[in-house]
Protein backbone atom coordinates (compact mmCIF):
# COMPACT_ATOMS: atom_id res chain seq x y z
CA UNK A 1 0.00 0.00 0.00
CA UNK A 2 3.20 2.26 0.80
CA UNK A 3 4.39 2.12 -2.69
CA UNK A 4 1.35 2.63 -4.12
CA UNK A 5 0.74 6.19 -2.53
CA UNK A 6 4.49 6.54 -3.56
CA UNK A 7 3.54 6.00 -6.85
CA UNK A 8 0.31 8.34 -7.32
CA UNK A 9 2.47 11.11 -5.23
CA UNK A 10 5.06 10.48 -8.00
CA UNK A 11 2.58 11.03 -10.69
CA UNK A 12 1.43 13.97 -9.86
CA UNK A 13 4.55 15.57 -8.72
CA UNK A 14 5.45 14.80 -12.71
CA UNK A 15 2.42 16.06 -14.24
CA UNK A 16 2.84 19.60 -12.00
CA UNK A 17 5.99 20.18 -12.98
CA UNK A 18 5.28 18.89 -17.01
CA UNK A 19 2.60 21.43 -16.56
CA UNK A 20 4.31 24.08 -15.54
CA UNK A 21 7.79 23.56 -17.67
CA UNK A 22 4.90 23.83 -21.23
CA UNK A 23 3.37 27.03 -19.29
CA UNK A 24 -0.05 25.33 -19.09
CA UNK A 25 -1.34 27.57 -16.07
CA UNK A 26 -4.78 26.85 -14.57
CA UNK A 27 -6.11 31.03 -14.38
CA UNK A 28 -9.02 29.37 -12.49
CA UNK A 29 -7.79 30.87 -9.18
CA UNK A 30 -6.77 34.28 -11.05
CA UNK A 31 -10.20 34.93 -12.62
CA UNK A 32 -13.05 36.59 -11.07
CA UNK A 33 -16.03 34.63 -10.49
CA UNK A 34 -18.69 35.25 -13.14
CA UNK A 35 -22.09 37.42 -11.97
CA UNK A 36 -25.02 36.03 -14.43
CA UNK A 37 -28.07 37.98 -15.40
CA UNK A 38 -30.93 34.94 -14.42
CA UNK A 39 -33.87 37.71 -14.90
CA UNK A 40 -36.92 37.33 -17.20
CA UNK A 41 -36.99 40.57 -18.67
CA UNK A 42 -35.16 43.64 -18.45
CA UNK A 43 -37.35 46.52 -18.81
CA UNK A 44 -36.55 47.75 -14.95
CA UNK A 45 -32.88 46.88 -14.88
CA UNK A 46 -29.52 45.51 -15.64
CA UNK A 47 -26.71 44.74 -13.46
CA UNK A 48 -23.65 44.18 -16.03
CA UNK A 49 -20.29 43.57 -15.86
CA UNK A 50 -20.61 41.97 -12.86
CA UNK A 51 -17.97 40.00 -10.95
CA UNK A 52 -16.57 38.98 -7.33
CA UNK A 53 -13.05 38.56 -6.25
CA UNK A 54 -11.41 36.94 -5.04
CA UNK A 55 -11.86 33.08 -6.37
CA UNK A 56 -11.74 31.08 -4.21
CA UNK A 57 -13.10 33.60 -1.74
CA UNK A 58 -11.64 33.10 1.45
CA UNK A 59 -13.46 32.21 5.72
CA UNK A 60 -12.91 35.59 7.53
CA UNK A 61 -11.33 37.65 4.26
CA UNK A 62 -12.41 40.39 2.38
CA UNK A 63 -14.31 39.96 -0.97
CA UNK A 64 -15.11 42.36 -3.82
CA UNK A 65 -18.23 42.82 -5.89
CA UNK A 66 -18.54 45.16 -9.08
CA UNK A 67 -20.11 45.96 -12.08
CA UNK A 68 -22.37 48.27 -13.44
CA UNK A 69 -26.35 48.94 -12.74
CA UNK A 70 -28.55 50.39 -15.30
CA UNK A 71 -31.74 51.36 -13.94
CA UNK A 72 -34.78 51.77 -16.75
CA UNK A 73 -37.45 52.54 -14.45
CA UNK A 74 -37.63 54.66 -10.95
CA UNK A 75 -37.77 52.76 -7.96
CA UNK A 76 -39.50 53.90 -4.91
CA UNK A 77 -38.86 50.71 -2.58
CA UNK A 78 -38.30 47.29 -2.96
CA UNK A 79 -36.84 44.15 -1.60
CA UNK A 80 -33.68 42.09 -2.22
CA UNK A 81 -34.28 37.92 -1.66
CA UNK A 82 -30.49 36.47 -1.52
CA UNK A 83 -30.26 32.51 -1.06
CA UNK A 84 -27.07 30.71 -0.94
CA UNK A 85 -26.88 27.02 -0.89
CA UNK A 86 -23.98 24.06 -0.39
CA UNK A 87 -24.55 20.93 -2.52
CA UNK A 88 -23.74 18.51 0.82
CA UNK A 89 -21.86 15.19 -1.15
CA UNK A 90 -23.95 15.13 -4.11
CA UNK A 91 -27.14 14.51 -1.98
CA UNK A 92 -28.52 16.99 -0.99
CA UNK A 93 -28.41 21.29 -0.82
CA UNK A 94 -28.07 22.62 2.85
CA UNK A 95 -29.27 26.46 3.13
CA UNK A 96 -26.76 29.02 4.50
CA UNK A 97 -28.93 31.98 3.75
CA UNK A 98 -32.16 32.73 3.17
CA UNK A 99 -33.31 36.53 3.31
CA UNK A 100 -34.82 39.66 2.75
CA UNK A 101 -33.44 42.55 2.41
CA UNK A 102 -34.79 46.15 2.27
CA UNK A 103 -33.99 47.32 -1.68
CA UNK A 104 -33.21 51.05 -0.56
CA UNK A 105 -30.90 50.31 2.30
CA UNK A 106 -28.84 47.31 -0.04
CA UNK A 107 -28.60 50.08 -2.93
CA UNK A 108 -27.62 52.75 -0.42
CA UNK A 109 -24.53 50.56 1.08
CA UNK A 110 -23.09 49.34 -1.96
CA UNK A 111 -23.83 52.91 -4.33
CA UNK A 112 -24.06 55.44 -1.59
CA UNK A 113 -27.33 56.52 -3.79
CA UNK A 114 -30.78 57.01 -1.81
CA UNK A 115 -34.15 56.11 -2.97
CA UNK A 116 -36.44 56.75 -5.28
CA UNK A 117 -33.29 55.82 -7.51
CA UNK A 118 -34.13 57.19 -10.72
CA UNK A 119 -33.46 56.13 -14.47
CA UNK A 120 -29.88 56.19 -15.23
CA UNK A 121 -26.35 54.30 -14.66
CA UNK A 122 -24.49 53.41 -11.62
CA UNK A 123 -20.94 52.21 -10.73
CA UNK A 124 -20.65 49.72 -7.90
CA UNK A 125 -17.15 49.15 -6.73
CA UNK A 126 -17.70 47.40 -3.37
CA UNK A 127 -15.60 46.42 -0.81
CA UNK A 128 -16.89 43.68 1.92
CA UNK A 129 -14.54 43.70 5.14
CA UNK A 130 -14.85 43.35 8.12
CA UNK A 131 -18.41 41.89 10.13
CA UNK A 132 -19.48 41.99 6.43
CA UNK A 133 -16.30 39.50 5.55
CA UNK A 134 -16.99 36.26 4.48
CA UNK A 135 -18.37 33.99 7.29
CA UNK A 136 -15.84 31.77 9.00
CA UNK A 137 -19.19 29.48 9.89
CA UNK A 138 -18.99 28.56 6.27
CA UNK A 139 -18.01 25.10 5.00
CA UNK A 140 -14.68 24.90 2.45
CA UNK A 141 -16.69 24.12 -1.08
CA UNK A 142 -19.01 25.33 -3.95
CA UNK A 143 -21.91 27.41 -3.44
CA UNK A 144 -24.75 28.43 -5.10
CA UNK A 145 -25.92 32.29 -4.52
CA UNK A 146 -29.12 34.08 -6.13
CA UNK A 147 -30.16 37.28 -5.50
CA UNK A 148 -33.40 38.34 -6.75
CA UNK A 149 -35.09 42.31 -6.60
CA UNK A 150 -38.35 43.10 -6.15
CA UNK A 151 -40.47 46.21 -6.44
CA UNK A 152 -43.42 47.34 -4.03
CA UNK A 153 -45.35 46.24 -6.58
CA UNK A 154 -44.13 42.30 -6.55
CA UNK A 155 -42.65 42.41 -9.87
CA UNK A 156 -39.09 41.30 -10.58
CA UNK A 157 -36.91 44.24 -11.07
CA UNK A 158 -33.66 42.19 -11.10
CA UNK A 159 -32.10 38.47 -10.69
CA UNK A 160 -28.48 37.65 -10.69
CA UNK A 161 -26.89 33.82 -9.87
CA UNK A 162 -23.42 33.13 -9.36
CA UNK A 163 -21.28 29.78 -8.28
CA UNK A 164 -18.88 30.78 -5.75
CA UNK A 165 -16.44 28.97 -4.25
CA UNK A 166 -15.16 29.28 -0.06
CA UNK A 167 -11.84 28.38 1.33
Amino acid sequence: MGKLVEYILLLLSVVLVVSTLTGSTNNYYNEPTKVTDCSVTKKFAEFTNASLTPNPMTRGKAYYVKGTFHIKKTIQWGIVHIIMTYNFKDYTNITFIDDKFNFCDFFLALTKFRCPITPGIYQLNYTCNGNEAVPKLFWRGRYYAKAAAYNENGEKIMCQKAEVTIN
